[in-house]
Parts: C-alpha cells; sequence; structure tokens
C-alpha cells in the first residue's frame, strides 16, 4: 500500500494533501504539532464539503479523500 507524507498543513500542504487523497492515495498530513496538522484536515475537510456543494465530487468520494487523511504530529510515522 502507498502512503504519501507531506510535511506542513499550510496552503500548499493542504492543497497537495487533498489531491492526493482524492486519487484515492493515503496520506499522512504532518506539522508543528498535532494542533497544527488537525487544523489542517479541517480545511481540507471545508474545501471537499465545497466541492460537494458546487457538485464536483459526491458526498461520498468527499468522506472517502478525507478518512484516507491521518494528521501526525511527527515524521517518525513516515519513516515506514
Amino acid at each position: 500500500m502507498r502512503i504519501v507524507g507531506v510535511i506542513g498543513a499550510g496552503q500548499m500542504g493542504t492543497g497537495i494533501a487533498q489531491t492526493i487523497a482524492q486519487f484515492g492515495i493515503k496520506v499522512q498530513l504532518s506539522d508543528l504539532d498535532l494542533a497544527h496538522a488537525e487544523a489542517g484536515k479541517a480545511k481540507i475537510d471545508a474545501a471537499l464539503v465545497k466541492l460537494v456543494g458546487r457538485g464536483k465530487i459526491t458526498p461520498d468520494d468527499a468522506q472517502a479523500a478525507l478518512s484516507r487523511i491521518t494528521a501526525v504530529a511527527d515524521y517518525a510515522p513516515m519513516a515506514e
């Protein structure tokens, strides 16, 4: 199974993580601490909700993409 590590949960990192997750690949999203990583995942959730509202993706697709993203506080899980 492929897992991609994205370092940084800001504007660019969340966009990269979202795109990768929408293509069916698991993502580990890392930032300075878990709170920042979780905030990045929340931004992705909001972006996916907007896409559902515009009819670009289905609610099931949005949920599936979000479920592929794991917020992590350090880089150790990415070493696998």
